[in-house]
């Protein structure tokens, strides 16, 4: 592929990587205005997030075999496609129903695009060090996204209406759809004998999505035990169900060949501690910064805002050259623990230097260690997989991002809601609201910590480079 062609290519997929992040963290600061204009429930406010999260988290594995059966370009259009639709129909929603289900929608089209662009990093991009320079320009791109969300939302917000954080998405979706036509090269269909395994997608697409719903839930110190329980378990029975229907059919959904790799197997249980920091700490940070210290939205972001600029730095030019020299094992466990050590300085949070520590937590654990840990998770998820598998292996990767996600959230929340007593952080004094921050801190600075372990424990030791593409 020649250098212009590879370009245009690389700024096509992460934009779509980019928009697909922004829509993470864009709308925690709209919230409020939200509420109000649309009369939305206070019990029913945090879905306008959390839909979002739970389809594209479920969907993830279904849109990267997808990929792999009908050609990642066709995929990857298509979710573009939809996605960019459900911005326009969020921004235009004239009730919370109407939002709720195209924010769904929304996740369902970042679910496809995500595993897609994965698989169209790892095929056109031929030479090693090339293709780990890309996915290094791909995680940058993600980390500004979220960072970018933050800022936006309070932006947007306050200047204009919250409607207008997802208008104007849709202008720059078409545009890069436009991009991606000529950019991206075309891909046939890819159909097997036999079908397309759908009772295998719809057990494990229900399992996931049942899953991110219930480690949501428990998020909530309102959630009743069954409304947590209850999808959960039935999560459990879908993927006991797809399991055995992949040791059946002839065209698996989850080819076995994937699960015999030592290396995807140990970087996506790490995978399920990665997103742990950005979700679980940016509850803790905004939680204690608004409800506690009574600063704005707008201080809240730009507190968080230096740490994930940081972290899209350090994985476009930091994080390639060390995945080159150091390898993947090493990269992948360093990037955990100082993740785990920036959260670890929010244990020392006070009402006196509460603003300038959460700006240090979040330059190292964003910033440094995100940085690294996940750019070396991305590629890590697709490195060992053969060509014909990349887009189910890169979703089964992101998969596992998403839904760590949202157990790290739930697990912080929960532990700051035990710190609390279940009360409401702004009622409750100073010493106990110090000492749930320092609850959710802990609970964040564990979850990397045990990641990194698997990566050390996991990951094979006689390799000290990047593990090669499989041709």
């Amino acid at each position: 592929m020649q250098p212009g062609a590879s370009s245009l290519l690389l700024a096509v997929v992460s934009a779509a990587i980019f928009f697909d992040a922004l829509d993470l963290s864009i709308t925690q600061i709209a919230l409020p205005s939200i509420q109000a204009s649309l009369r939305v429930a206070t019990s029913t406010l945090p879905w306008v997030a959390a839909a979002y999260v739970v389809t594209y988290g479920g969907f993830l594995l279904l849109g990267g075999r997808a990929s792999d059966l009908l050609g990642a370009r066709r995929v990857f259009l298509a979710g573009l496609t939809v996605f960019g639709a459900a911005s326009l129909v969020c921004g235009l929603a004239g009730s919370a129903a109407v939002l709720l289900v195209a924010r769904a929608v929304q996740g369902v089209g970042a679910a496809l695009t995500v595993p897609a662009a994965v698989a169209i990093l790892a095929t056109s991009f031929a030479d090693d060090r090339a293709r780990t320079k890309a996915f290094g320009v791909f995680a940058a791109a993600a980390a500004s996204g979220f960072s970018a969300g933050l800022v936006l939302g309070g932006l947007l917000t306050s200047g204009l209406s919250w409607r207008w954080i997802f208008l104007t998405k849709v202008p720059a979706v078409a545009l890069t759809l436009l991009a991606a036509l000529p950019a991206i090269p075309p891909s046939g269909p890819r159909r097997r004998r036999g079908g397309y395994d759908l009772a295998g997608g719809l057990a494990v697409t229900g399992g996931a999505v049942l899953l991110t719903y219930g480690v949501t839930r428990a998020g909530s110190p309102q959630a009743p035990t069954a409304g947590i329980a209850v999808p959960l378990l039935a999560a459990a029975a879908l993927f006991v169900t797809f399991f055995l229907i992949e040791r059946r059919t002839r065209t698996p959904l989850l080819p076995p060949r994937l699960l015999r790799s030592r290396t995807l197997i140990t970087t996506d249980a790490a995978a399920l501690t990665v997103l742990a920091a950005p979700f679980g700490v940016s509850f803790v940070v905004t939680l204690y910064l608004q409800d506690v210290l009574h600063r704005s939205a707008w201080d809240t972001a730009l507190a968080l805002l230096p740490g994930s600029v940081l972290s899209a730095l350090v994985a476009r030019y930091l994080a390639p050259r060390l995945l080159d020299r150091l390898g993947l094992r090493w990269v992948y466990a360093g990037g955990l623990t100082l993740v785990a050590a920036g959260d670890a300085l929010l244990l020392a949070l006070d009402g006196s230097t509460a603003v300038w520590l959460v700006v240090a937590a979040t330059l190292v654990s964003f910033g440094l260690g995100m940085g690294v840990a996940y750019p070396a998770a991305t590629l890590g998820g697709v490195a060992s997989a053969e060509s014909e598998d990349r887009g189910a292996a890169a979703g089964l990767n992101n998969t596992a991002l998403q839904i760590g996600g949202a157990v790290g959230l739930a697990v912080v929340a929960a532990a700051v809601s035990l710190g609390l007593h279940g009360a409401p952080a702004a009622s409750v004094g100073a010493g106990q609201a110090h000492h749930a921050a320092g609850y959710g801190a802990l609970a964040a600075t564990v979850l990397p910590l045990v990641g990194a372990t698997v990566v050390l424990v996991g990951f094979p030791r006689r390799a000290r480079q990047v593990a090669r593409m499989r041709e």
